[in-house]
């Protein structure tokens, strides 16, 4: 065990130095950067920089690539190199028709009809369902973990209430991977050759002589609308939704050893599965209760900003403002007008969940302090629209005709 312990490490710490994982930090780089300009839209300035969200991204993600490629190392899913190098540029090419095709739940599903039914490219598919099995228990760990961080307060319309408060979650993961491939020659860069146990590896030829840790690269992405639910809450309850699935497809994987009609199963049901659990996931909340609608008394709390007034005091999203030094609250403009005249001691009255409490904050300076509490406004004419704007290869084709009938007119 201490020897395929140092050979993990070491080929783990090849992968973070891969071409693939530079590529991957390039494109989650451009990601973050484009998005952050929604963030500007609504707040009016940014919370975090390019930066730092993406060593958040790549902390955890490396964590979870660890987790990931210990399984594939241990239970033993060896991937043919072609079967890599048909999976991965794949799924590159469905991203330009939408981001979220990214998952190799949609390349892998594809690639695997196609070798059953025609024979090309000749892959292991039952290998191929318990590696996307693996990296989707890793991306609900990684929902769980970190699919709420830096989620985007918004107002949305909705059909009995508008507007309302939601937040729009949209992170990605650049995950650092080793999996086990065919190819003899290179396993001696992985620190050489261990014995393992009779059964292993579990997928693909028993005893195979030759196997070796290729570094790989892959990026997990997460997009997500919590209406119903506040983000933590709403990402936990997505994360293991996924995890379900993954084992779901470890089940798929097992049985399709010993039958192959479960392969033709796996490979069709992976995408549709997967798309079926976005799009309830997505319906549910834009047709279910929202929690964050503005209330008949007070100021419906939508975010608290860090490191501001409101958090220090620890007021919560969710929470109503009812009064402010024992004027009552209707409207952002009373608020104003009352911090306005506000000494230096800030008492509030909140409705938490039902229960009116009282926070204070000592020390205030009017005209320099800010709460930093976004609210649920009564009345709005912006609107954010939860539509997909799809991949790079849509937005262009949809630009060359906004043009198009541009020039026309």
């Amino acid at each position: 065990m201490p020897g395929l312990t140092k050979i993990l490490i070491t080929a783990f710490a090849q992968s973070i130095t891969s071409f693939f994982y530079i590529l991957i930090l390039m494109m989650g780089y451009l990601q973050i950067k484009r998005r952050m300009h929604l963030e500007e839209i609504w707040l009016g300035f940014l919370r975090d920089t390019v930066v730092n969200q993406l060593m958040y991204a790549m902390l955890y993600g490396m964590i979870t690539g660890l987790v990931a490629s210990t399984l594939i190392v241990i239970i033993g899913v060896p991937l043919d190199l072609n079967t890599i190098l048909v999976i991965w540029p794949f799924a590159l090419i469905l991203t330009l028709f939408n981001e979220r095709y990214l998952c190799f739940s949609y390349a892998g599903g594809i690639a695997s009809l196609l070798s059953l039914i025609f024979g090309w490219p000749k892959i292991d598919v039952s290998a191929v369902i318990a590696l996307i099995g693996i990296l989707h228990m890793t991306e609900g760990l990684l929902i769980i973990l970190d699919g709420h961080r830096y989620a985007l307060p918004v107002v949305m319309e909705h059909k009995r209430f508008k507007p309302i408060g939601a937040f729009v979650m949209n992170r990605l993961w650049p995950v650092p991977l080793v999996v086990l491939t065919v190819p003899a020659e290179a396993i001696s860069a992985a620190g050489g050759t261990i014995p393992m146990p009779g059964w292993w590896p579990f997928f693909g030829m028993q005893n195979e002589s030759g196997l070796m840790l290729l570094p790989l690269a892959i990026m997990l992405q997460y997009s997500g609308l919590a209406v119903t639910a506040l983000p933590r809450r709403h990402t936990r309850l997505t994360g293991l939704l996924i995890m379900l699935y993954s084992f779901f497809l470890l089940g798929l994987a097992v049985l399709s050893v010993r039958f192959v009609w479960m392969s033709y199963t796996g490979a069709i049901i992976m995408p549709i599965l997967h798309e079926t659990i976005l799009h309830f996931a997505k319906k549910s909340q834009l047709e279910g209760n929202p929690i964050l609608g503005a209330p008949w008394r007070g100021l419906r709390v939508l975010e608290v900003l860090p490191d501001y007034i409101g958090s220090k005091m620890g007021i919560e999203s969710g929470d109503i403002l009812l009064s402010v030094n024992g004027k009552s609250i209707n409207s952002e403009e009373m608020l104003i007008e009352t911090l306005g005249q506000a000494p230096l001691y800030l008492w509030m009255d909140l409705d938490r969940r039902g229960e009116v409490i009282t926070l204070e904050y000592r020390h205030y300076r009017r005209g320099e302090d800010k709460l930093g509490i976004v609210f649920v406004p009564r009345k709005t004419s912006r609107y954010f629209q939860a539509d997909e704007q799809g991949g790079l290869a849509l937005r262009l084709w949809r630009r060359l005709v906004q043009r198009n009938n541009g020039a026309q007119n």
